[in-house]
């Protein structure tokens, strides 16, 4: 035998044949997609067609739990790159025409609001003057709802009347490294503004801004800027009658809208986590016109707001009574007492012992004492306790009627003693009548005692 022959049996008995290479490697396939490290003895039987066809639908099932390939941002969301000295983010750019109506308030109004109307919204000095048309509106989305150092804004909403439109410009990171350069260009565009406009941005949108700011080196530009935020206002107007004052709450209350495919904020969190893990922008496309819908939503609630304090458009007793009370505390008086009265002819309700108290305070304030009396009587009759014990005030120090004093503290005192027991506000409320009763039986004893030296 040669020793080329040798050779080539040596060598063919180290290789695998291309029958055994072909086999190894559908094992190899076997144990990766079905978790086996082996066949089965019964298997290794199975022709290799089955096999093959086995392999190939572990294959797809593994593609379905996988879910459809990522989605990229710029394919759903109409935006650019944006680059400065701190590196990148996405900005996205749009408007809406302040003659379209957003739900049921037209834009437009933003031209024709008074220059005291938010004063006296908000009954906040500082804020006489407000022009809404010079103010930036504000949204973020953020990390976490709950705020603290380790909670970032990633999308950060800003809009503002420009001419005839309303302009939404939207700051994202598309992760965490960008946020430098996010702020920087937010902080270029909100130094052309010196007001804000936010919806519970007090409590969390502005310092989380300033923690973000300060942990970046910066300032937030408008730290110290008038500062309209709309809860407080919106709960004044309207908690009376609704049971949210969310802003989608109030925004389908008010604005007649439904916003359909919307995403809530509890969900956006984690729908960012999962896009900076997987880059899938189907669920972010969603967050972005939540932000939009909310920036747009906020400004036409502030439209309204001015509306009402402008034009009295409540007409729900509840509603009219929380205007009465928004007037009032922004002093003014007169208004605020035909609100009052139109509360009460309205219809009897829950307000109307409350409507009595006010109008009877005004008359008070106005030395009109018998007509506060008799509204003070009115509003007991209604289940007012304070009106029994103003009535007693009344009738102890001002007319010296004491008998008339006492009958006041025994109406009030049979309102309170049923709850007394379990109600500690009713429980101070029958414990101080009862001190006034006992105060009233000792003059009224001293009142009937004669001197022997006057006998």
């Amino acid at each position: 035998m040669s020793s080329h022959s040798l050779h080539d049996r040596l060598q063919r008995l180290r290789r695998p044949s291309e029958a055994e290479s072909n086999a190894s490697g559908l094992e190899r396939l076997e144990r990766e997609l079905l978790g086996e490290a082996r066949p089965a003895a019964d298997e290794e039987l199975l022709p290799l067609k089955a096999r093959l066809e086995r392999l190939v639908a572990a294959a797809a099932l593994r593609e379905r739990r996988r879910g459809p390939a990522p989605v990229p941002l710029e394919e759903l969301v109409e935006g650019m790159r944006i680059e400065n000295e701190r590196g990148e983010f996405f900005l996205v750019d749009s408007s809406v025409h302040l003659e379209v109506r957003h739900g049921d308030v037209p834009l437009s109004r933003f031209h024709a609001i008074g220059p005291g109307t938010i004063g006296v919204l908000t009954a906040e000095p500082e804020l006489d003057g407000f022009d809404l048309r010079r103010a930036v509106f504000l949204d973020t989305e953020t990390t976490g709802l709950a705020g603290g150092a380790g909670t970032a804004a990633f999308l950060i909403g800003v809009g503002w009347v420009d001419g005839e439109r309303f302009r939404v410009r939207q700051y994202f990171m598309r992760d965490y490294h960008e946020e430098g350069a996010l702020l920087h260009a937010l902080a270029r565009e909100l130094a052309r503004f010196d007001r804000l406009v936010t919806f519970n941005g007090k409590m969390f949108d502005v310092p989380l801004l300033d923690a973000r700011f300060r942990l970046n080196r910066g300032r937030f530009p408008l730290d110290g800027a008038p500062h309209l935020d709309l809860l407080h206002p919106a709960r004044r107007l309207w908690k009376a009658r609704l049971e949210s004052c969310r802003l989608q709450s109030l925004e389908a209350a008010l604005l007649g809208l439904r916003r359909h495919g919307d995403i809530s904020g509890e969900e956006i969190p984690q729908v960012y986590f999962d896009w900076v893990r997987r880059r899938d922008a189907r669920l972010l496309a969603r967050v972005f016109e939540h932000n939009r819908q909310d920036i747009v939503s906020l400004a036409a609630l502030a439209v309204l707001a001015c509306q009402w304090v402008e034009e009295a458009r409540a007409e729900d007793p509840r509603d009219i009574f929380s205007l009465a009370r928004v007037l009032e505390r922004g002093r003014h008086y007169e208004r605020s007492e035909a609100e009052y009265r139109r509360a009460l002819a309205a219809g009897p309700g829950v307000l109307r012992g409350p409507a009595l108290l006010r109008l009877a305070w005004r008359a008070k304030r106005a030395g009109e004492y018998e007509r506060a009396a008799e509204l003070w009587a009115q509003a007991g009759e209604a289940g007012e306790v304070e009106g029994w014990r103003e009535l007693a005030m009344h009738h102890e120090h001002r007319s010296r009627d004491l008998e008339q004093a006492l009958v006041a503290v025994e109406r009030g005192m049979c309102l309170v003693e049923p709850s007394a027991q379990h109600d500690r506000r009713a429980w101070h409320q029958a414990e101080a009548l009862a001190r006034r009763r006992q105060r009233l039986l000792r003059k009224q004893a001293r009142r009937g005692f004669t001197p022997p030296s006057e006998e």
